[in-house]
């Protein structure tokens, strides 16, 4: 399960198994997985939701394997060739068409790139070639949209099919498809399981960290703006991240990529403080999915933070701890030509707050020790039982205080504070157990975390002759 209503859905149908989270009888939500936990405490902070859906999930499946060795594949979508071939045909679709479909839907107006744009973009691509026809796919509440589009193109090349297809006809299109220009949205995930050649438009609040398409060389266009992606909570009255996304971009882009199969970063290096940023989908040496810049920009401290971030908590989640990989390293600073002016590379304070947080966690370790004494020993000493939970209590406290002031801190502080609710011992024993690899776990983290801190540092320094201040 991974939302809370599907949570008591799943209690009531009293299924066998729950992955991720679950519900205890007293009704409190609780984590069996510990990557669940990761999602549960990044949903709280868009600034700090770096994984993938899809590598989450996946990690999460087969953690929960029986033991028979049985690896989770996501395979393409097979098709029935003479259903495919009449429901084309049934929409205009001959075979020598080159077929660009737009897929103008999404769950938000935020999410959507505006109309007028799809219009204008409809008209380059037909006056630029005959043999293209321009496919409107969509649902029902996009027929208003579909219809706006259709008529400001004015072309009958354009094939109206929002609020038309069914779901098979909408695998078949964008099979066919030599192009999807696409929102974030399951018509794009589509696209990824068929092999459709992508371009992706985000806006408003949409991460693409979380939610991106998972398969290599695809690629996305992101609005070069500091709010991007916006708070879920927020509702924008300005969003100007859709204005700076132009049709003649996206008009451009689509040729470069009917025209090649990869290789994108060259013809795309024009779009450099053109107010977009084009990136580009791989798979890193972890085999989670990675987005990197396709232009050589200024490094700006928000992207150092979160690949930091992101590369420490796949070598946690991963379980290979020191080890970490400085070619990721080397081929993400690669994709910039030097630091944006104001970057702020003072690491010390945050640094010494992992510090004080990783003693903490040697505290709550010693807290947790003296607890498994206690409770091998002289289990019904209440009065010193008192006294260790409530020493442990004041270090939770501690732990929270001194991490909220740096997001991704607050958000290890987070998933330790639900993998602390989710203990399902009662006993002093458990208890004592249960905090004890809680505490580990999290000052593993936190050293992880400050190891690849202090490789990206030493890099910069290489890489820029930027001088960092790092001492503790």
């Amino acid at each position: 399960s991974h939302d809370e209503f599907s949570v008591y859905f799943l209690y009531i149908l009293n299924s066998l198994k729950n992955i991720g989270i679950s519900v205890t009888r007293e009704g409190t939500i609780i984590s069996n997985d510990h990557m669940t936990a990761y999602m549960f405490s990044a949903v709280k902070n868009r600034k700090v939701s770096v994984l993938n859906l899809v590598d989450i999930y996946e990690r999460t499946l087969e953690a929960k394997q029986d033991g028979s060795g049985k690896k989770i594949h996501v395979n393409k979508i097979y098709l029935e060739h003479k259903k495919k071939h009449e429901s084309l045909k049934r929409y205009g679709i001959e075979e020598n068409d080159t077929v660009i479909s737009f897929a103008i839907g999404a769950s938000t107006e935020l999410k959507k790139w505006r109309y007028d744009y799809f219009a204008e973009l409809a008209k380059m691509l037909l006056a630029g070639d005959s043999k293209i026809k321009v496919v409107l796919l969509g649902a029902d509440y996009d027929v208003e949209a579909g219809s706006y589009i259709e008529a400001a193109a004015g072309d009958e090349r354009l094939i109206n099919l929002t609020g038309k297809t069914t779901v098979s006809d909408l695998v078949y299109i964008v099979t066919r498809s030599n192009l999807l220009i696409t929102h974030d949205t399951g018509t794009m995930h589509i696209g990824v399981a068929t092999g459709t050649k992508l371009i992706v438009i985000y806006t408003g609040n949409v991460g693409f960290w979380e939610t991106g398409p998972y398969s290599e060389n695809k690629l996305l266009v992101v609005p070069d703006i500091g709010c991007f992606p916006c708070d879920f909570n927020l509702k924008c009255l300005n969003p100007v991240c859709r204005d700076l996304i132009k049709p003649e971009y996206i008009y451009d882009m689509a040729l470069t990529v009917l025209e090649k199969e990869n290789g994108y970063a060259e013809k795309l290096s024009k779009y450099k403080n053109s107010g977009i940023i084009p990136y580009l989908s791989r798979f890193d040496s972890k085999k989670f999915i990675d987005f990197l810049p396709a232009v050589k920009i200024k490094l700006k401290f928000k992207d150092l933070k979160l690949k930091i971030l992101k590369l420490s908590l796949e070598h946690y989640y991963e379980g290979d701890f020191w080890n970490i990989d400085e070619n990721e390293i080397e081929l993400f600073l690669d994709c910039f030509e030097g630091i944006e002016y104001n970057l702020n590379l003072d690491a010390g304070e945050e640094l010494k707050a992992v510090e004080s947080l990783i003693s903490l966690c040697k505290r709550g370790m010693s807290e947790a020790k003296k607890m498994l004494n206690l409770a091998l020993h002289d289990p019904f000493n209440y009065i010193k039982t008192e006294e260790y939970t409530g020493n442990i209590k004041s270090i939770d406290f501690e732990l929270r205080y001194l991490s909220s002031v740096y997001d991704d801190l607050s958000l290890f502080n987070q998933i330790h504070v639900i993998n602390q609710n989710s203990s399902a011992s009662y006993d002093l024993f458990g208890l004592a157990v249960d905090s004890l690899k809680n505490y580990s776990r999290y000052k593993l983290l936190l050293n992880i975390f400050k190891k690849v801190l202090l490789l990206f540092l030493d890099k910069i320094k290489d890489n820029f002759n930027h001088k960092t201040k790092e001492s503790i």
